[in-house]
């Protein structure tokens, strides 16, 4: 098949509003009526400091569009890089004929148009020139070596900056745009004595100059430190505090759980739960594309849908799968807003955006009180190789400290905590005050959860 091409003046490189004004003018001529333009663009400039010099440098700036179209009754999709107006007609061509040659029937859904929008406010991140950059980097490699002597000439930082803009157009007059900006310093430090060795890493948001690099430099520090001289505990059950870090890797793992696509396909014991009491009532697990510590804040999701905050999990009943348009229409609800695409020319999924679990009223120093004698998990290891997100079940291996008396007591390395995932969201008995958003924008306070098995020694 040969689409209907339009004579064009000129094939000059063009930008996103134009070439999406040609894609369709396209599109229309060639009797298309329902169709949708996805587009990416990135400007990221990363460093790093190893050895007291700059080990590794990348700068990169990139565009990408993805049109879909129906054609025949099947929905047809077409990728490109590259904004000229010949271009313009050679993706509605190859979408058609992508659509075309396809045998599964999907079902055709489009964002309609005339929908509400909440406005966002994402965080801002100065661009510098490189030179300062590279100045951060390695001031924060030297602030960790002189935080402590024991940090060997093996640490290293990293320095990001990022710019990313999404937009969204289709036939329905949906006309979308959204930027994010990342900004991160990242130190990962290595600590040696007598033959011991620890590491630890952290990061720190925002723009890159702002950052207290000094203290930045003497948090990673400590908490290598805080590693030496680990045993191992003795193999039990123990009331078990998970870390906000540990616990935010953990829901991690976990939160395809939620997925309203995994449910559908037999992939989640969360299919038909909705309404059920899943959870302590302590637990409430909010999605949050609006959460203002968050560098990645949308008003609407990779189909065009508006963006919602609720409440998946409210006071421990889960209230809600997460949906695309094609799950929502399956299941005769709304969408919530979490489409998903890993690029332009990804098959649409379902994902969270700023998950986590809403925090308590304590400090950690007071759920390691509520715990008494038990187990502080800093550090989970073997996440993806020892966790079933079908099943629940874990057993992954940890670090961390002994609580005793209710206090933080000493480190402990190489043992392993086995249970279930769904099971511990009924034993938590307490959520800590200290919420923290990953990287990953996945997050949780620390968590004290009544017992867990622990394989030490």
């Amino acid at each position: 098949m040969t689409g209907i091409k339009i004579m064009r003046k000129e094939d000059k490189r063009m930008n996103y509003q134009e070439f999406k004004d040609l894609v369709f003018e396209t599109a229309k001529a060639n009797g298309l009526t329902e169709y949708e333009l996805y587009y990416k663009e990135s400007q990221s400039t990363e460093l790093g400091a190893f050895g007291g010099e700059i080990n590794a440098f990348s700068s990169s700036d990139s565009a990408e569009a993805g049109l879909r179209c129906v054609c025949g009754g099947h929905i047809g999709y077409a990728s490109t890089s590259l904004f000229t107006a010949e271009e313009a007609d050679s993706l509605v061509e190859r979408a058609m004929e992508n659509a075309l040659s396809m045998e599964k029937e999907e079902p055709v859904l489009f964002c309609k148009g005339g929908l509400e929008y909440r406005e966002v406010n994402p965080r801002v991140v100065e661009d510098i020139p490189t030179s300062q950059m590279v100045e951060i980097a390695l001031k924060a490699l030297q602030c960790c070596r002189e935080a402590d002597e024991r940090v060997t000439a093996s640490s290293m930082t990293s320095a990001v900056i990022q710019h990313s803009t999404t937009c969204l157009d289709n036939s329905n007059g949906v006309h979308l745009q959204n930027t994010t900006h990342v900004g991160a310093v990242i130190p990962q430090v290595i600590v040696t004595e007598g033959g011991e060795t620890c590491d630890a890493h952290d990061f720190k948001l925002g723009n890159l100059h702002e950052a207290d690099l000094e203290k930045l430099a003497k948090e990673t520090v400590q908490k290598a430190l805080d590693k030496m001289g680990a045993g191992v505990p003795d193999s039990g059950k123990y009331p078990l505090v998970l870390s906000n870090s540990a616990m935010s890797s953990l829901l991690g793992v976990f939160s395809s759980a939620f997925s309203a696509e995994n449910a559908q396909n037999g992939l989640s014991l969360m299919k038909g739960k909705e309404g059920t009491q899943i959870a302590a009532e302590c637990v409430t697990l909010l999605d949050n594309p609006f959460y203002e510590e968050s560098f990645r804040q949308s008003s609407f999701d990779a189909e065009g849908t508006p963006a919602k905050c609720k409440a998946v999990v409210d006071k421990g009943v889960l209230t809600t799968l997460l949906h695309n348009l094609a799950t929502a229409a399956k299941a005769g609800v709304e969408s919530t807003g979490n489409a998903s695409r890993g690029s332009v020319d990804s098959p649409i999924t379902v994902r969270p955006t700023n998950f986590y679990f809403q925090p308590g009223e304590y400090t950690a120093e007071e759920l390691y009180e509520k715990a008494g004698e038990g187990v502080l998990v800093t550090g989970l290891g073997g996440l993806h190789a020892g966790a079933d997100f079908v099943t629940g079940d874990f057993s992954l291996q940890s670090s961390g400290f002994m609580i005793r008396g209710g206090k933080k007591a000493e480190p402990v390395k190489s043992f392993t905590i086995a249970g279930n995932f769904y099971q511990m969201l009924k034993d938590i008995t307490a959520l800590g005050n200290d919420m923290e958003l990953g990287l990953s924008c996945i997050g949780s306070p620390s968590v004290l959860v009544s017992e867990i098995t622990v394989a030490g020694k």
